[in-house]
């Protein structure tokens, strides 16, 4: 920020024991309306979720979740996805509403610096048939683990699952459905 103080001012200052001011706090530097980024960066800015779930990002309504109602998220914009962080662990990932050109613009944007964190894990039980579904795509998990919880890592272009720890497989996504349901279901067997 400009200063309205000259040297005389500042001398004065000195004298009454004023201290020259330490590193910026921001741990980023902010982004102005000017600033040209590089390909592929990552931007962060801070919102607070409404009582509905919602918060709003350059005019556009992001329906969040109720369970963070009233709640401060970093929106994370990386690529053509957006996680959503709260309290340090990665919530949600949806699409990013806002083209990577508008993204300086953005009130309270700042480059990061910092990896996401890992996501939540989220159990899904393999059904007898072996295969579960994630976003409209059918992931062959296989007979040997029905009835096993799993749980399936949503990346930027494939899906990586694990079962108590250990790597089942990696499968690309061969679409961009977004998710939009974070609890699995099982349909019950016909009879």
């Amino acid at each position: 920020m400009p200063s309205n103080l000259n040297a005389d001012d500042l001398h004065e200052l000195r004298m009454r024991g004023a201290q020259p001011a330490g590193p910026p706090p921001a741990s980023a530097p902010a982004l102005t309306a000017a600033t040209a980024l590089p390909a592929g960066a990552v931007i962060e800015v801070d919102r607070i979720v409404d009582n509905d779930g919602i918060t709003h990002l350059a005019g556009t309504k992001l329906r969040l979740g109720a369970d963070l109602h009233r709640r401060k998220v970093t929106l994370r914009l990386d690529g053509h996805l957006m996680h959503v962080i709260h309290d340090g662990r990665l919530v949600k990932t949806l699409p990013t509403p806002i083209p990577a050109e508008q993204r300086s613009s953005l009130r309270g944007a700042r480059l990061s610096t910092t990896a996401p964190p890992a996501p939540a894990p989220g159990p899904i039980s393999v059904p007898a048939d072996g295969q579960i579904m994630v976003a409209r795509q059918r992931l062959r998990i296989g007979r040997t683990y029905a009835g096993d919880i799993v749980t399936v890592h949503v990346e930027d272009t494939h899906f990586r699952v694990t079962h108590d720890g250990t790597e089942l497989g990696v499968y690309p996504r061969t679409s961009q459905h977004p998710v939009t349901r974070w609890k699995a279901k099982i349909h019950a067997p016909r009879t």
